[in-house]
């Protein structure tokens, strides 16, 4: 039977803690360990985890940092210091259903499986269910494929191997929060993905509670958002191509700690970045470029590459057609006049 420990990262969470311990607790499918870093609280935190440890049915590891890691760093140095076969990232806020470990687990079943995730119910701070995840989170197909995919994090259940690479964290830009390394719950996704199998569990397994202080809470995008998304293309696309570039870096210096398969995947996926990081290069350059003539020779040379053929699917990532039409009618026609909009910070 394959062993779990639970990450938890802490932080100023003891109004929500308690019941977040006990529903671990309560598990049906115990883990093996507890391990919880605290990002230097100064609620009663770790009074809190310290009496529920006492009578844990599991050993319980706290570990305080001596300076603030914030959640990325924080979530990287409790995985680190997890030792099962499996690790669960877990919030300190929301709570587990009694069978979530149990059914992820049950999804390993396949050696290439390296990350199991799985649906949430969003719920207020008293238990009322508002609504599912999914609906908030753009849908499963989205976040099973293409080269930003990610899932949450309380979501994810992973193998150890992929802690393998963490020396490589630091390198990698989170295209979300430019100048940041990606968030821990992107970067083994990204792993997972890149290397291996990802399985989705539709079944909410987890509630995800809203309470106002949330570091991320749900996800609601309304129309200005998506307007301003649609027209600040350029340097997001050359944001995306930077971010991109980097993951493909990774992959190219992770094969020498990998054997085949597994290093016949990195090669192969590294390439896909790399390619598509060029793309994006160019699709900027239709954007950015004040001259019609170089913004129409980087369309022409996406066009040669049949760049706008590749559909946006996981096994084989592309612009799209559609993609074809916004670059010839904004980018091409209308660069100079959008330059004005632009407002993405550098990297």
């Amino acid at each position: 039977m394959l062993s779990v420990s639970v990450a938890m990262a802490t932080y100023n969470g003891a109004l929500y803690l308690r019941r977040q311990l006990d529903s671990i607790a309560a598990q049906s499918y115990a883990p093996a360990e507890l391990v919880v870093v605290d990002d230097g609280s100064s609620d009663e935190t770790l009074s809190v985890v310290a009496a529920f440890a006492k009578d844990a049915p599991f050993p319980v590891h706290v570990y305080r940092n001596e300076t603030r890691l914030g959640f990325r760093g924080n979530f990287m140095r409790a995985a680190s210091l997890c030792n099962s076969d499996l690790i669960a990232f877990c919030d300190q806020d929301d709570y587990w259903y009694p069978h979530k470990i149990k059914v992820c687990v049950e999804r390993f079943s396949e050696p290439d499986i390296l990350l199991v995730y799985h649906n949430a119910d969003v719920v207020t701070l008293d238990g009322k269910r508002i609504d599912r995840l999914d609906k908030f989170a753009l849908g499963q197909p989205f976040f099973s494929s293409g080269p930003l995919a990610h899932s949450r994090g309380f979501t994810q259940t992973f193998r150890r191997f992929l802690l393998k690479f963490s020396s490589l964290w630091m390198t990698s830009l989170d295209y979300f929060q430019p100048g940041e390394p990606l968030a821990h719950d992107q970067w083994i996704f990204f792993l997972a993905s890149a290397l291996g199998k990802i399985s989705y569990l539709d079944e909410p397994l987890v509630a995800y509670v809203q309470h106002g202080n949330n570091l991320f809470g749900s996800p609601f995008v309304d129309l200005p958002q998506k307007m301003e998304s649609f027209f600040l293309s350029g340097s997001q696309f050359s944001l995306l191509s930077k971010c991109l570039e980097r993951r493909g870096a990774i992959l190219d210096s992770a094969q020498t700690e990998l054997d085949d398969p597994w290093r016949e995947r990195a090669q192969i996926t590294a390439k896909d970045y790399q390619r598509l990081s060029r793309d994006y290069a160019k699709r900027s350059a239709i954007y950015m470029s004040t001259k019609f003539g170089d913004r129409l020779k980087a369309l022409r040379e996406l066009l040669a590459t049949g760049a706008y053929e590749r559909a946006w699917t996981k096994k084989n990532w592309g612009l799209s057609r559609k993609s074809l039409v916004k670059d010839l009618c904004l980018g091409v026609a209308l660069g100079p006049f959008l330059k004005s909009l632009r407002n993405a910070p550098d990297v």
